[in-house]
């Protein structure tokens, strides 16, 4: 049932199209007036309006235009007199549905209404499905845009350059990596050729490509160089693919350039640096080799080809431990442990001697393990450095040293010497002129005995023998001549041991590590320097009894001992100008502090300077005056300890108090 509003000025008019249209099942409302009309409208909504062009006031014209702008989508008929064409022109612009002639009949009117209602209700649903029309298309293509900017954002995000074109290699996108590249705005990309954007040359070889793709529609992968907007160099791999529309048409291709001239300045730089550590590796005087995991050799530099030619071949494959194994050596009996180098990343220290191209030498290798960026151990680098010349160099330059430090002592130790052997010669008169007495005395004897045999008289004989031995002094010589004798064994005794001590001390000792008595070491280096501390220090010595015997160069090791005591009778001759004011002391002791075998040699003189005591070790440094030292004692100390006996050797001192050397010797 439809609504319908009736506009007309004449009273009859409007009854009659009431009477019609109700009759006709429509509800019928009417205004005699434009101003009632637009009353009524703002009551209640219509389907139609049906109205009079000319009346009082506003007319019929001014209510289409009024009701066209508040209501759209009413449908408006004209019920008037056709008299004015002009009129009839201008009504029918505004779009109306119907025009009913005055006067009029039933069937007009109902014919004209009817057909404005059909057309009115087919247009009303067309706007509705033209309006849901509308709106799909507009959420569609929302979507479209959603999805078309969250893919322009994932390209823009994805860090590497990205393109695409159709076949026409007209550009359709790219993204934000691309425009940074080329120093390009996309809208200055887009709906361009190659040819618009960059070189003939670089362009020419790009379509050439794009070509060559677009043939074989397939993928595309190639390396290529160009110069960026600022004019450097870009290095990209390119990957290239095709794609095609929702017909399986081919539309265009997408290209992904990866940056890698990073990549490729990193490799350049490897490449000279590998060259440059080859070449620093070849000219280096020792051996270098790289080892894996496996302990499998790797490479070797040209020290190591020169040295042994077996690496030479190419097909040779040398574990590590095999070719430094001794010959006689079990496999597993090298004093080198994997486990610590790989697991724990210990570095590893050995001596072997190998057979080399020109004869067996000794070799110090040094692995040290390679960890990777993850902190994992990947590989060992081993250094082997020809010590042979060294050894020797070093056992000649000790033996000096000794024989340096013994000539140094000569003086002392003959006067050590001089003293026994004077009183021994000394004592040696004594029994001289005690025997030449006492044989004096046998001979009185023999001629008193002589005529006793003969039956001679003996008196004559008695005065001669008492005179010989109240002049040789029997009781005195009974007395003395066994003191004598103890005397004369213990001076000879005396000069023994310091012959012995000299001959245990300056013996060049075995390139072996042999079992010493650290004690009796102490004594005999005690004894041979005895006359460079006698005068200036007592010497007390407190030895550990229960000391083991110890693994170590005895001969290197008393010349540890030699340079500490020497340097301790120094320091406090020093403070006692000589002995002139008193002597000190030298305190040496020894005990087993584990893991070591300890031996302190402490002095009463002036101590160490803080200002030099950081340089003590130091080669060629001495506090001592001119001509008393050469600055080599205690570095070779430290030498033989640290580096040749793996132990520890530092001091503790005090300024006017003096100072003590702690000498650490591993037990084991």
């Amino acid at each position: 049932m439809d609504s319908i509003l009736i506009v007309d000025d004449e009273p009859h008019i409007r009854g009659l199209l009431t009477t019609i249209l109700e009759r006709a099942g429509h509800l019928c409302r009417t205004a005699e007036s434009v101003a009632q009309a637009r009353q009524v409208l703002m009551e209640e909504p219509f389907d139609l309006l049906l109205s009079d062009l000319e009346m009082p006031g506003e007319t019929g014209i001014d209510l289409i235009q009024y009701t066209k702008e508040r209501y759209p989508e009413m449908a408006v008929v004209i019920a008037s007199v056709l008299d004015d064409p002009e009129q009839v022109k201008e009504v029918l612009k505004l779009g109306i549905y119907g025009y009913i002639v005055k006067p009029f009949t039933s069937n007009l009117v109902l014919i004209t209404i009817e057909n404005a209602l059909r057309r009115h209700r087919l247009e009303l649903q067309a706007q509705l499905h033209t309006r849901m029309l509308e709106r799909e298309v507009a959420a569609r293509t929302k979507s479209l845009d959603e999805q078309l900017h969250l893919l322009q954002t994932l390209l823009d995000a994805i860090p590497v350059p990205i393109y695409y074109k159709n076949t026409d290699h007209v550009y359709l996108g790219c993204n934000r990596a691309y425009e940074r590249i080329f120093k390009r705005q996309r809208e200055s990309i887009i709906g361009k050729t190659v040819f618009d954007i960059h070189s003939p040359q670089f362009a020419a070889e790009v379509h050439q490509k794009d070509e060559e793709i677009f043939q074989s529609r397939g993928v595309q992968i190639y390396e290529r160089t160009q110069l960026r907007a600022d004019g450097s160099e870009l290095t990209s791999v390119l990957h290239k693919a095709v794609f095609t529309d929702s017909q399986g048409e081919l539309a265009g291709l997408v290209g992904v350039g990866f940056d890698i001239s990073e990549q490729k300045r990193t490799e350049q730089s490897l490449r000279l640096s590998e060259e440059k550590l080859r070449s620093i590796m070849d000219n280096l005087h020792i051996g270098v080799l790289m080892i894996s995991p496996d302990m499998e050799i790797l490479q070797i530099n040209k020290q190591m080809q020169k040295w042994f030619p077996q690496f030479a071949a190419e097909s040779a494959n040398i574990g590590f431990l095999d070719f430094i194994r001794q010959p006689g050596q079990q496999e597993g009996d090298a004093d080198f442990s994997v486990e610590d180098l790989f697991t724990q990343g210990k570095r590893q220290e050995v001596l072997a001697t190998l057979a080399t191209s020109e004869n067996d030498r000794i070799f110090k290798i040094i692995v040290s393990p390679i960890a990777g960026e993850t902190g994992a151990i990947t590989a060992a680098v081993g250094l082997f450095e020809d010590i042979t010349d060294k050894l020797v160099m070093e056992r000649e330059l000790n033996q000096a040293q000794k024989l340096e430090s013994i000539g140094q002592l000569a003086a002392g130790i003959a006067h050590e010497i001089n003293t026994p052997v004077q009183y021994v010669g000394d004592n040696i008169h004594f029994l001289g002129n005690g025997f030449r007495d006492l044989e004096e005395i046998y001979k009185q004897y023999e001629n008193f005995l002589q005529a006793v045999k003969n039956g001679q008289p003996v008196a004559d004989f008695i005065p001669e023998l008492e005179a010989a031995v109240d002049l040789a002094d029997l009781p005195f010589l009974f007395d003395e001549i066994p003191k004598t004798i103890e005397q004369s064994i213990d001076g000879i005794n005396r000069v023994g041991a310091i012959v012995r001590a000299m001959k245990e001390f300056s013996h060049p000792g075995s390139e072996e590590k042999v079992q010493v008595d650290i004690n009796h070491a102490l004594e005999n280096t005690l004894m041979v320097s005895r006359n460079e501390w006698k005068y200036v220090a007592e010497v007390e010595a407190e030895f550990a009894p229960d000391l083991p015997l110890l693994s170590c160069l005895v001969g290197e090791i008393n010349q540890v001992f030699l340079n500490l005591i020497v340097n301790a009778a120094h320091a406090i001759g020093e403070v006692t100008e000589g002995g002139k004011n008193g002597k000190g002391l030298i305190k040496l002791s020894t005990r087993i502090r584990d893991p070591w075998i300890e031996i302190r040699i402490a002095d009463t003189g002036g101590g160490i300077p803080e200002s030099v005591r950081h340089r003590i070790f130091d080669p060629f440094f001495t506090t001592k005056k001119i001509g008393k030292g050469t600055g080599q004692g205690l570095t070779i100390a430290r030498n033989v300890v640290v580096n040749k006996h793996q132990g520890k050797l530092y001091f503790e001192t005090e300024t006017g108090k003096g100072t003590t050397f702690v000498v650490q010797l591993p037990l084991k």
